[in-house]
């Protein structure tokens, strides 16, 4: 239950709810040949950006305290 809440308050759990309910959405409506509006295809690729670009930002921030232990370990 920990591990939810934290994942909660990321806004992880969110937007993955919110990219599957979307792009569910879409592959129905592609799939029964009714024609997907623009805003619903937008509203999917911005929960995507979003969610795959907080992941990016995680591993940058991640990237650069290594560099910072490395150069401190080193003296410098």
């Amino acid at each position: 239950m920990q591990w939810f809440k934290g994942q909660f308050v990321q806004s992880n759990i969110v937007s993955g709810v919110l990219a599957v309910a979307i792009w569910g959405v879409i592959c129905y409506l592609a799939v029964a040949q009714i024609q997907i509006p623009d805003l619903l295809t937008a509203g999917g690729m911005s929960i995507l950006a979003f969610f795959f670009g907080a992941k990016m930002g995680q591993r940058d921030g991640l990237q650069q305290a290594v560099r910072k232990i490395e150069e401190f370990s080193k003296g410098g």
